[in-house]
């Protein structure tokens, strides 16, 4: 099951990831962008292993990236995971 510590590590990744993506161009940005995307990838592989169905996972990563983009709190986020991992 995933836990709260690693739903906050992977939001913290999703932020990254905005906050890259809208920031001007610069030396470097796509290697950034790309090492980005591998953690993302590499978070959502394991979520989607330990989550309880491809909705529930879905609505994580969706509820994560509401929060990251500060369109949900933290407590919303959090409540979704609870609801989706009793």
């Amino acid at each position: 099951m995933i836990s709260v510590e690693e739903l906050r590590q992977y939001v913290d990744v999703v932020k990254k990831n905005i906050e890259t993506m809208k920031a001007p161009d610069y030396e470097g940005k796509e290697r950034d962008l790309e090492n980005q995307q591998e953690q993302l990838e590499q978070y959502e592989r394991y979520l989607k292993a330990e989550s309880i169905s491809p909705e529930g996972f879905d609505r994580i990563v969706d509820a994560a990236v509401g929060y990251a983009s500060k369109d949900i709190s933290f407590s919303e986020l959090e409540e979704m995971y609870n609801q989706l991992t009793k």
